[in-house]
């Protein structure tokens, strides 16, 4: 089972360093995973819709409204890396992020989005996406090579696609909607 610790040791031995066993332990390695490893993950967790990050949660308004321009501000959750879509009665609604705030005019909203999921509940391809990613990201402290740092970045990339790739083929396809803006795009009006 993979842990924060895991991805961060098993990047190291990757690059020719030592493996860790805690981000604490005051070798380089765990200097420098300890360091990149939050803001990493985070990035890794917003770049894409994964399936198992993906939360929804029904939020009441704050007590306070906005001072202009929004009816309602809705407190986003403090696990929320990023929002995907904001809704009301099955329907999407206008709505803008500001802060860990989402306004909106309405009197409550169907919140999906990415939470900061732990590692333990990613499928293997995140986490050899993430061990790639981390690799690249501790590289050049690690073995002082731009090269090497280069490559690992790439091969951290090429991983990355195939994570997503295969993520995406789970489930039924998003559809696009029949919109009067997309029918005008093509002759007659239709598809």
């Amino acid at each position: 089972m993979a842990t924060d610790v895991s991805i961060c040791s098993n990047a190291l031995v990757m690059l020719g360093a030592a493996p860790i066993a805690s981000f604490t332990e005051g070798t380089t390695g765990a200097l420098v995973a300890s360091n990149l490893y939050p803001d990493q993950k985070r990035g890794f967790l917003r770049a894409h819709p994964w399936n198992a990050a993906i939360t929804r949660v029904q939020l009441a308004p704050l007590t306070d409204a906005p001072a202009f321009g929004w009816r309602s501000a809705f407190l986003m959750p403090n696990d929320c890396v990023r929002v995907l879509s904001v809704e009301f009665s099955d329907s999407d609604i206008e709505h803008k992020v500001e802060g860990r705030s989402i306004m909106a005019n309405t009197s409550g909203i169907d919140l999906r989005y990415i939470t900061n999921l732990a590692v333990d509940r990613w499928d293997s391809t995140m986490v050899s996406a993430m061990t790639l990613r981390m690799a690249g990201a501790m590289c050049y402290a690690i073995t002082k090579s731009a090269s090497l740092t280069d490559a690992w970045m790439a091969a951290a990339e090429r991983k990355l696609r195939e994570a997503k790739s295969l993520d995406g083929q789970e489930g039924t396809p998003d559809s696009i909607d029949d919109d009067p803006f997309m029918r005008a795009r093509y002759p007659g009006g239709g598809w």
